[in-house]
């Protein structure tokens, strides 16, 4: 992952003493008494605000943002009949425009409520590093004047990868942040998503549900990039690589999610199993990385399934209905641009081309950009994509027309032109740039590279103790 040396060597070498209180003295969510609604709430309409609060944000950088608020607001789990709560964080800019909305999917990636980004967000990078890098990305948004909010899509149970939670929880995350009277919105305001890698499963279902789940929503235009569109192609991309962690995040999450896959896993789950996902529940994105790289979630070591783990009629139900593009009802009735690494190690990008295809053949209105290049890695591709996606998002908020139908495209060149947004916004996209920058070189490979020094100097550590 490219951003992850920045991660390492500036957050947790250089955090300033602030951080680490303001970390100390912030409750997790579910000990903060903001996070739980009131009585009768279950009666109230998906969108309903129950309570807002102003909140400081910390961050390593300058930020135009003049306030920010977070609002608890009722919401749904995978169907009408699971009610909950969740919670967006909304940033307003020092020049703010009242009339367009940027809806943030970020790529939280991770189970444990201390990663939503209500929490980290405040609490600072050290608690989820990679909240640091959700925080850059929006400021191109900010900088131009439009409201930011960022929904915790995962829910009070952290659903990570469950797709049709995410998206319920987006679309009334919208709902709420266009009913909070404090923002003083115009009455014809815009709305867009933007969402990159976990944050694209985010928009993406957001894209596909709006039509059946929230038809009155001004949204004009969606961006998903690096999209991990079907989660069965993208298991057997990511298993027994560096980034295998996921694996056990995305399982914990639909074993929390639906009654007949957890009554199915924990059936053939060995305990190792059984405690990767309670850890899952538990830490955040980079330390799930580190802990369970290079995995085999086929393994007898993981399920007395061996490799028939997936033959199971009821997972498999559940995977087809998480599989962006398959249902026609699900076709998103706005314009959506998609950008996709084809070497990307994390999102399939044969899936996200699947599902761009579908939703064109269903009448949907795609732009799908792939980077043909070698070097085009997930988190590559996410960088150098920010300026196209930003572009294409401000030029929807802005009335700008599209084409009709869709238009599929590339490019070779992922290197990111800091000066093509102009001067005030060229210290943001260098900082972007700084994530993915020469240091760490092409391909991701710093991931891998730290992992395996890791394991090595445990091996060593262990060796060493058995000598003694």
């Amino acid at each position: 992952m490219k951003f992850l040396l920045a991660l390492f060597c500036a957050v947790l070498l250089a955090l300033p003493v602030w951080t680490l209180e303001a970390r100390e003295s912030l409750p997790f969510p579910p000990n903060d008494p903001f996070y739980t609604p009131p009585d009768g709430w279950q009666d109230k309409p998906n969108g309903h605000i129950f309570r807002s609060r102003k909140v400081e944000l910390q961050t390593l950088f300058h930020t135009n943002v003049e306030e920010a608020w977070q609002v608890l607001y009722r919401t749904t789990y995978a169907s009408d009949d699971q009610p909950t709560t969740s919670v967006t964080t909304i940033m307003v800019p020092y020049n703010a425009k009242r009339n367009g909305v940027v809806v943030y999917g970020d790529f939280e990636d991770s189970n444990a409520p201390q990663c939503a980004p209500s929490y980290a967000f405040r609490a600072g990078p050290l608690n989820a590093p990679s909240s640091k890098v959700n925080m850059v990305i929006t400021f191109p948004f900010l900088q131009e004047g439009y409201i930011v909010t960022v929904p915790d899509k995962e829910g009070r149970k952290g659903l990570f990868a469950s797709g049709i939670v995410e998206g319920r929880q987006t679309l009334d995350g919208i709902r709420a942040t266009l009913a909070f009277d404090k923002l003083k919105l115009d009455k014809n305001v815009k709305v867009v998503g933007s969402g990159y890698s976990g944050g694209a499963i985010q928009t993406g279902w957001a894209a596909s549900l709006k039509p059946t789940y929230a038809p009155e929503l001004p949204v004009v235009g969606w961006y998903a990039g690096g999209t991990p569109s079907n989660l069965t192609d993208l298991i057997m991309l990511v298993n027994k690589t560096p980034f295998s962690g996921f694996l056990n995040g995305g399982v914990a999450s639909l074993v929390d999610t639906y009654p007949k896959v957890k009554e199915y896993i924990e059936s053939i789950a060995t305990h190792e199993a059984m405690e990767a996902m309670d850890y899952a529940r538990e830490n955040c994105m980079v330390s799930l990385l580190l802990k369970y790289p290079f995995q085999d979630l086929f393994s007898t070591y993981y399920t007395s399934r061996g490799k028939q783990l997936l033959d199971n009629k009821d997972l498999r139900e559940v995977l087809d209905e998480l599989t962006m593009g398959l249902n026609k009802e699900q076709t998103p009735d706005v314009p959506v641009l998609m950008i996709h690494g084809k070497v990307d190690e994390i999102a399939p990008y044969r899936s996200g081309r699947k599902t761009a295809e579908n939703w064109c053949k269903h009448g949907g209105q795609i732009q799908f950009h792939t980077y043909d290049t070698d070097l085009s890695a997930h988190f590559i591709s996410q960088i150098t994509g920010t300026t196209m996606s930003f572009n294409w998002l401000r030029d929807r908020l802005e009335g700008k027309p599209v084409k009709d139908g869709c238009q599929f495209t590339s490019s070779k060149d992922v290197l990111l032109d800091v000066d093509e947004l102009g001067d005030e916004f060229k210290y943001i996209l260098e900082m972007l740039d700084g994530f993915a920058g020469d240091k760490i070189g092409p391909g991701d490979n710093i991931i891998t590279s730290r992992i395996r020094k890791q394991q090595a100097h445990r091996h060593h550590v262990q060796r060493s103790s058995s000598l003694v």
